[in-house]
């Protein structure tokens, strides 16, 4: 879910294409957080830094089709216990892009962890994701259990149901919150404009950009000052997976993608939700229905964050986080 990092690069929307050979990875100036690297998959390279030590836990970026750069710097925080892996799915950051964007799918996003995890040489694994991350993460837990630790489920969803269900409630705050904004928007639907277009999220921005939070001002502190907001973003991802009125429709690859019968698999998993009470992109609402569906896991609410609690709440978020992975 990060929900819509389309909202940040609007006007960097590209069109998906079918190339011949996939184009290179984007050469970002952005220096290494940890140690970067890539490992070679059937489809591509993957990209991944690491740093810490002692059991993995892979932290899986939302969009989808953002990159790693949302969670630094603040994940070191966990490095003191865990070798903490950062990683850009295949189609995003400086990993390697598919030919064909029909393979974006969120199963096939979750066999790069596993693909991390084999040439990491961990017999086990964690995992958070965030936002959208939460889909592949899950989707992981269902398809390779046998490899996986403690699961952490950090603002997400979990289908193309709960996705629907963010578009609609963002919607929903747009046309009761900002209806000058809304006005405009309704007028570009009547002309047939979509809302992948760049004029349509240029607008659509001014609504949502505040969805985000609890406290606004807590957004510039999400980002250093050489990690800029987007960077790795690849909106053909987005449209690929979410389809061409992404922000009206779940389309794309995720059209009809529900894993919630399967959930009850998941009886021996540890797993912790968590979500922040003012989450107006992934709400309390999904991780409540989440923690109801997945057997045994654990839901902590934030009160004063919003989609991000590790920037608004740091400390009780990573004593939360930090505890759960040692089992307490």
């Amino acid at each position: 879910m990060s929900k819509r990092l389309l909202l940040f690069v609007a006007l960097l929307v590209a069109r998906i294409a079918s190339a011949a050979p996939p184009p290179p990875a984007p050469n970002y100036d952005v220096p290494l957080h940890g140690n970067g690297a890539f490992i070679p998959t059937p489809k591509g390279r993957i990209y991944y830094e690491k740093e810490g030590q002692g059991p993995l836990l892979i932290l899986v970026a939302g969009g989808p089709g953002g990159g790693h750069t949302s969670f630094h710097p603040w994940f070191n925080r966990l490095a003191k216990t865990h070798t903490v892996v950062y990683f850009d799915n295949l189609g995003r950051g400086r990993s390697d892009r598919l030919q064909d964007p029909k393979q974006y799918t969120v199963e096939r996003d979750a066999d790069d962890i596993e693909s991390l995890r084999i040439a990491l040489k961990a017999d086990k694994i964690a995992v958070l994701g965030h936002s959208y991350g939460g889909m592949p993460a899950l989707a992981y837990a269902l398809k390779y259990p046998a490899h996986l630790d403690r699961l952490i489920l950090s603002d997400t969803l979990h289908s193309a149901d709960g996705f629907q269900q963010n578009i609609d409630n963002c919607n929903r705050e747009a046309q009761t919150r900002f209806p000058e904004v809304w006005e405009k928007l309704m007028a570009l639907r009547k002309t047939g404009v979509k809302s992948s277009a760049a004029e349509y999220g240029e607008i659509y921005s001014t609504p949502t950009d505040d969805l985000y939070w609890y406290d606004t001002t807590n957004a510039a502190r999400m980002f250093r000052a050489n990690d800029p907001p987007g960077t790795g973003f690849n909106n053909a991802v987005y449209l690929a997976m979410l389809g061409d009125d992404p922000e009206w429709k779940v389309g794309g690859t995720m059209k009809a993608y529900d894993p919630r019968p399967r959930m009850k698999t998941l009886a021996g998993l540890p797993t912790l939700i968590c979500v922040g009470r003012s989450d107006r992109v992934a709400t309390p609402g999904i991780a409540w229905e989440l923690n109801r569906l997945i057997p045994a896991s654990r839901l902590v609410i934030f009160e004063k964050s919003g989609h991000r609690p590790w920037v608004e709440e740091s400390d009780r978020y990573f004593q939360t986080v930090s505890a759960f992975l040692s089992g307490k």
